[in-house]
């Protein structure tokens, strides 16, 4: 048997979905799947022993209609029984529509008829003591190939290799005694970034408090909004800083989080990847991000989110003012208690 599993765009996203992976595994081990994702997010798939094979779609497949046509014909004369379309935008409906197959599963919208013979109805509402629902929903798009009954692993994980392990005891050696803290400064857009002069704030708490080291993950189109950071915080807190640390691409972020003791900052790809590791973490929300979605409740996984503190917040009709706003209203004060209890456990 031969399964696709397309799961494309964000870091969190294609790690969430490689979960599926590992559970067909359990169910069948002699199944072989292919993996479709982007070419940007593939470090967090590599090593993985439930994937035979991981497909890339390119990043410029959008612009590039002939690139894309070709594509959708190589995957036109592979053959596959199941086809799982996770994400569900264009790009996936015609993967899914050229690649044949007996079977094929997504999430039930009002034009994916066409395309899929199993459709899955999502769960909107987080039941007592369930997982988090971007996990719980993505586990449901096996229901019927595994049965309802079935077992689930429900955590992603990441897979070093042995090089990669033995440059970590490199990394384990130099390491200071004292806690060091991967720092998710920026978001992966303006609406997903928790005001700056409020991180800076949040920064010199910790390095006040505690005594700790920090490493400031940002992308590399983010140095300008990371030197203005760096304006904000006070001399003690820069003196704390790990410039030469600070990872250059996904793999050495995988690397040096493995290292860490804790990750603190923006929710996203950064904090489900530290979640994989078995780092613990301490997320900040967007306004327009679900938590009930994406965190999963424990004293060594927090997540803090406006609308916990601000009565008057609401997730209907956010437009980017909206979401500004709120982000404006989140004062670091309203949860500096749950960050001092977390870095107490640590």
């Amino acid at each position: 048997m031969k399964i696709l599993v397309i799961q494309q765009k964000m870091i969190g996203d294609v790690l969430l979905s490689s979960v599926l992976c590992e559970n067909i595994k359990k169910w069948n081990p002699n199944v072989e799947i292919d993996f479709i994702a982007n070419t940007h997010t593939t470090p967090v798939l590599q090593n993985n022993p439930f994937i035979d094979k991981i497909i890339i779609f390119g990043d410029d497949f959008r612009k590039n209609k002939k690139l894309l046509i070709k594509f959708l014909y190589n995957q036109k004369n592979t053959k596959y029984d199941i086809v799982i379309d996770v994400y569900g935008k264009i790009e996936s409906l015609l993967t899914t529509w050229f690649t044949p197959a007996k079977i094929k599963i997504g999430y039930n919208k009002w034009y994916t008829k066409l395309i899929y013979t199993i459709q899955v109805n999502r769960q909107i509402i987080r039941l007592k003591n369930d997982i988090q629902l971007s996990l719980k929903n993505r586990l449901k798009l096996l229901d019927t190939i595994v049965g309802n009954n079935f077992d689930y692993i429900s955590k992603p994980k990441i897979y070093l290799s042995d090089i990669e392990k033995q440059n970590i005891k490199l990394l384990l050696n130099k390491k200071n005694k004292c806690p060091l803290i991967m720092i998710s400064a920026l978001g992966s857009s303006e609406l997903k970034t928790y005001p700056i002069i409020k991180m800076g704030k949040l920064l010199d708490y910790l390095v006040d408090n505690y005594k700790v080291q920090l490493i400031l993950n940002y992308m590399p189109t983010q140095k300008k909004e990371i030197s203005i950071l760096f304006d904000k915080i006070n001399f003690k807190t820069k003196k704390a800083l790990l410039f030469e640390a600070a990872p250059t691409n996904l793999r050495e972020f995988i690397l040096m989080t493995s290292v860490c003791d804790a990750t603190i900052g923006n929710e996203g790809g950064a904090i489900n990847i530290s979640k994989s590791l078995d780092i613990p973490t301490f997320s900040i929300f967007s306004p327009q991000i679900d938590p009930e979605v994406w965190n999963t409740s424990t004293p060594n996984q927090v997540g803090v989110h406006i609308k916990n503190y601000n009565k008057d917040f609401n997730h209907f009709n956010l437009n980017k003012k909206k979401i500004n706003h709120f982000y404006e209203s989140f004062e670091f004060d309203y949860f500096k208690n749950e960050l001092s209890i977390f870095m107490n456990r640590l």
